[in-house]
């Protein structure tokens, strides 16, 4: 399996540039811009320090492999399966306590033209059965595949969007009788 080196995997992927049937394996973490980005904007909920203070405690990683296929029915497409690991900071919705966060979110997504989605093979459905597996689906538009864009759903789909540090400590100045 050929490995695509972290500094040349784009947010961006121009299907023209890569070769059919031949897995490329990749590994992203926050030494790459655009997915640093995405830990910035996760870490953003804890208030104490700014973002950009949490990065020396916080991480992501994202590895997987990618892979340029073409059938008669689907035309040109990517494959992409992998893994989405983090760490990051927020604050707990009950006590607004910093808490650190993680996420562990594995992913196979096809990348299909657009011009298929209105097609009767496409319409009206978010994962289809290929290559002996279940994909969620994606569609590119002039063979560009938006990968960042489709990391970025993955990431905040499975967001914890109300953490809670310890759900069965008893809040301050609260009776719990009174909650019942």
């Amino acid at each position: 399996m050929n490995k695509i080196d972290n500094k040349h995997v784009a947010a961006k992927i121009n299907l023209i540039k890569l070769p059919a049937n031949s897995p490329f394996s990749f590994e992203l973490d926050q030494e790459t811009d655009w997915v640093r980005s995405f830990l910035l904007e996760m870490n953003e909920n804890a208030t104490e320090k700014s973002p950009e203070a949490y990065l020396d405690d916080t991480s992501i990683f994202i590895s997987g492999e990618l892979e340029k296929k073409n059938k008669t029915d689907m035309g040109e497409f990517l494959l992409v399966k992998g893994t989405i690991e983090a760490d990051y900071v927020t604050e707990c919705v009950r006590t607004l306590k910093p808490m650190t966060v993680q996420l562990d979110v594995p992913f196979k997504i096809v990348f299909v033209d657009e011009a298929l989605a209105s097609t009767e093979l496409f319409a009206e459905i978010d994962e289809t059965y290929v290559e002996n597996d279940v994909y969620e689906i994606y569609f590119y538009s002039k063979r560009t595949v938006d990968f960042q864009d489709m990391l970025h759903e993955q990431i905040f789909l499975n967001y914890n969007q109300y953490p809670v540090l310890d759900a069965d400590a008893k809040l301050e100045g609260v009776d719990s009788e009174d909650l019942a």
